[in-house]
């Protein structure tokens, strides 16, 4: 008995460390928790998407238009190109391919200063990925391009499913 007294006197600060370990893994738990709703928020439905998608108007539709049809970048966690992104994203693999490239991407070649992409996936992550899987290989998902020439939309695009 006397051993364990002696022991609990060297080791004052033992209860406030387990205390504060405790506070610190629920406090990651509930932000996993949380991280991982954030990322299912999607369109009420393929639909509802779909018919956004189709008020889009090329030449017509602005940037900020976009996230008044629910477009928005930062909750769909959509990818934004600059000029050369677009570039990269957008070439072909053959001279014939990039003959028969819409006259926008085309622009976007020659001009990247004033081009940019906003990539949106049209499916959330699958439910097995979780806070500790691998994202070195992402799958494949559908996606809606709209290609921006000085903040208008000049191509827009819906590609896999």
């Amino acid at each position: 008995m006397h051993d364990l007294i002696r022991w609990r006197d060297e080791h004052r600060l033992l209860p406030l460390l387990l205390i504060a370990s405790v506070v610190i893994l629920l406090a990651i738990a509930a932000a996993a928790i949380w991280s991982r709703g954030a990322d299912n928020i999607r369109f009420a439905s393929l639909g509802a998407m779909q018919g956004a998608y189709d008020q889009v108007q090329p030449g017509r539709t602005s940037q900020a238009q976009l996230a008044g049809l629910g477009f928005d970048t930062a909750r769909f966690r959509a990818r934004s190109l600059s000029g050369l992104g677009v570039q990269e994203y957008f070439m072909p693999r053959t001279s014939r391919d990039f003959d028969q490239l819409d006259p926008a991407v085309r622009y976007c070649f020659d001009n990247p200063d004033r081009c940019s992409a906003l990539v949106f996936p049209l499916a959330a992550p699958a439910a097995d990925e979780g806070m500790f899987a691998a994202h070195a290989a992402p799958r494949q998902v559908g996606r809606m391009v709209f290609l921006l020439k000085s903040g208008r939309v000049a191509y827009k695009a819906v590609s896999g499913t």
